[in-house]
């Protein structure tokens, strides 16, 4: 995949999260993003760590195993 699509993808995907947000103002959210595709997000995290993990089981739910999910964004107002 292009990484100008996965650049697009990431900020469409976050700037979503972050309108769906209610959550608190300084929470995580972070996007993972696999080589086929496949994505997944989370938002409104107290930590990094907690935020990173959600997004990367959405992520691998949605993947084949032969494909891996990395995380490409972390933001701490999400």
């Amino acid at each position: 995949m292009p990484i100008t699509f996965r650049t697009c993808l990431s900020v469409v995907v976050l700037t979503g999260a972050v309108l769906a947000s209610t959550g608190s103002a300084f929470a995580w959210g972070c996007i993972a993003v696999s080589e086929e595709g496949s994505y997944g997000y989370s938002y409104s995290y107290d930590s990094e760590g907690g935020a990173t993990q959600k997004a990367l089981d959405e992520c691998a739910s949605h993947t084949t195993t032969e494909s891996t999910c990395e995380i490409t964004e972390c933001d701490e107002n999400t």
